[in-house]
């Protein structure tokens, strides 16, 4: 569903980083952690093509939602020029969602590098509402202190925050990985819940599959209808339905969030 959407508030709320609020009930209501959005601005809705951007934290009652992007790039950096007021055009919420394993699952791991803390953030809003909080664990990574995604935001969930940068300036220096070895969680009673850079998911679902740790990746990938349609953002992923052992299937619409033993890493 394509929807015009106001904004309500942006603020900068890091390095590069921005939240942006908008309303929508329809999106607030049926969104789910792990899903996106496709968004264009401007009168004329340029540039020419829409970008993904994982949904944040919604407000149901107050018809809201919130996404967290970086101003890197040009559509970014224009992006971050727009003032409550303005208008976007939203295509969503779009692709599957994040889901808690069962039973018999004890201990739930967020692992969020860089910009893919906005899905895990959601994900974990949403268990401590569940009242699972005694299950939950949060891992957020980056290159340095200023470059944290939103830290606040998880502290606010009042979970074990585990930090890591790569110079160390904040938390544990290294990687999420880093601080997931270290964790020495069981293998058979914990899941892990990761979305960031590639190189970081590679590692973390390599990682969780070699120890027998349930693991689900959320992949930060170009989409560029977002509905399928185009097939400019396929996966490979395995399959026995192919002799070859693999099939390509779309990021945006059979994803963004995939079992890490799924994805076939070229």
């Amino acid at each position: 569903m394509q929807v015009d959407v106001p904004i309500l508030a942006h603020q900068q709320v890091g390095d590069e980083i921005y939240r942006l609020t908008l309303e929508s009930r329809s999106v607030a209501h049926l969104a789910l952690p792990g899903q996106f959005v496709q968004v264009l601005y401007h009168d004329t809705y340029g540039p020419a093509m829409r970008r993904p951007f994982s949904i944040h934290d919604v407000d149901t009652e107050g018809g809201t939602f919130q996404i967290i992007y970086a101003a890197r790039g040009n559509f970014t950096k224009g992006l971050s020029g727009l003032r409550p007021g303005d208008s976007l055009s939203v295509v969503g919420p779009l692709g599957q969602s994040f889901k808690l394993l069962d039973h018999p699952v004890r201990l739930h791991v967020a692992v969020a590098g860089g910009v893919g803390a906005p899905p895990l953030h959601f994900l974990l809003k949403r268990a401590v509402q569940a009242g699972l909080v005694q299950n939950l664990s949060a891992v957020i990574g980056a290159r340095s202190a200023r470059h944290l995604v939103v830290p606040d935001d998880f502290a606010k969930l009042a979970i074990p925050l585990h930090i890591a940068t790569d110079d160390g300036s904040a938390g544990t220096r290294g990687t999420v990985l880093t601080v997931l070895q270290q964790m020495d969680a069981d293998p058979a009673a914990t899941a892990v819940y990761a979305c960031g850079p590639e190189p970081m998911l590679k590692a973390v679902g390599a990682y969780c599959t070699g120890h027998g740790i349930a693991c689900r990746l959320s992949l930060e990938t170009v989409m560029p209808c977002g509905t399928g349609v185009c097939m400019g953002c396929v996966v490979k992923v395995r399959s026995n339905a192919y002799a070859d052992g693999f099939e390509y299937v779309r990021a945006c619409s059979d994803g963004p969030v995939f079992d890490a033993e799924e994805i076939v890493w070229d």
